[in-house]
């Protein structure tokens, strides 16, 4: 991450070196667009490769007519290319909760990944982002896992996600776009400050490069991509989990092993970014005491039974057929 190649070369030349570099020809690829300027770019440059990604989208149902509006863009947009899309959206309208949102999204995505019979996901998650969530994820409490944020690759069981964009900014991908002759929409849930993304962005960074006396998301990202190397030793290090795994072993592990298979363990059954008190919860769980059931967001559970771990979560029926 951070390589984007020559700087002489032009921002938009620079996105399509290093998209290029992450395509595979021949694999099917799913791509996520909001309408976004990042995701946008990101489309295109797949597009402009010869990729042929089929574009999903899913509508929170926050911004009313505006949503829609957005919806019937990214459709249009692709139509236009002669690509195919997957729309998805929430099953009421309303502003949720910001992790009660991500988790819908997912679902979508995971759901719309399988109906399409993509091998990859990718997603235009850029350096912004990557500061934003580290940072989120330090008030969380999170462990290592946690702080190395995003990885630009990610197994999610038989498809993977790639998100080869975390090199740019926010503006750097704006730049991309203009050069591109590329429009996009835009949100306004961005500039909303009842998100507590937002209150990062907006707020938080500003402040602190003022007593900093720089702009600090540059090192949070670098942050993230040091421990996403800890994180991958680790992965090699535990090993492949079983899908149930036996508690009798585990509890023998020392404390940080533990904490770090749970996470490894939860994430290959698509549960992303757990808590340090659901980590725990799940510890709880392996050490044989009386807890045998643990709740964790988004209607998933884990539960002990026979000395094995058991994972579930409830998946709503979000995603639309896809045309063949």
């Amino acid at each position: 991450m951070g390589q984007n190649g020559d700087s002489r070369k032009g921002t938009w030349d620079r996105v399509m070196e290093v998209v290029q570099r992450k395509w595979r020809p021949g694999t099917r690829l799913a791509a996520g667009l909001s309408g976004g300027a990042d995701s946008v770019v990101l489309a295109e440059a797949l597009h402009r490769l010869g990729a042929k990604p089929i574009v999903l989208h899913f509508n929170h149902r926050w911004r009313g007519k505006s949503a829609e509006a957005d919806a019937r863009w990214v459709q249009a947009w692709a139509r236009a290319r002669k690509l195919k899309t997957g729309l998805g959206r929430a099953d009421k309208a309303g502003r949720t909760g910001e992790g009660e949102a991500r988790e819908a999204r997912w679902k979508f995505f995971e759901k719309a990944v399988k109906a399409a019979k993509a091998r990859e996901l990718w997603l235009a998650h850029q350096r912004d982002d990557q500061a934003e969530t580290v940072l989120m994820q330090l008030l969380r409490g999170a462990g290592p896992e946690g702080l190395a944020g995003m990885g630009e690759s990610s197994d999610r069981g038989k498809w993977r996600v790639v998100r080869p964009l975390l090199g740019f900014s926010r503006e750097e991908l704006r730049q991309a776009a203009r050069e591109a002759g590329l429009s996009w929409r835009e949100d306004s849930t961005n500039q909303d400050e009842k998100s507590w993304r937002v209150r990062i962005r907006k707020k938080v960074f500003p402040f602190l490069a003022t007593i900093y006396g720089r702009d600090v998301r540059g090192a949070l990202a670098r942050t993230a991509e040091i421990l996403a190397g800890e994180t991958e030793y680790w992965r090699g290090e535990i090993g492949r989990l079983p899908l149930h795994p036996d508690t009798k072993v585990w509890r023998r592990k020392p404390v940080a092993w533990q904490r770090r298979a749970v996470r490894i363990w939860l994430a290959g059954r698509g549960y992303e970014g757990p808590t340090f008190a659901e980590v725990e919860g799940v510890r709880k769980l392996i050490s044989g005491g009386a807890t045998q059931r643990w709740q964790l967001r988004g209607g998933a559970k884990v539960w002990r039974s026979q000395n094995k771990l058991f994972y579930d979560r409830q998946m709503g029926l979000i995603a639309k057929p896809f045309p063949r």
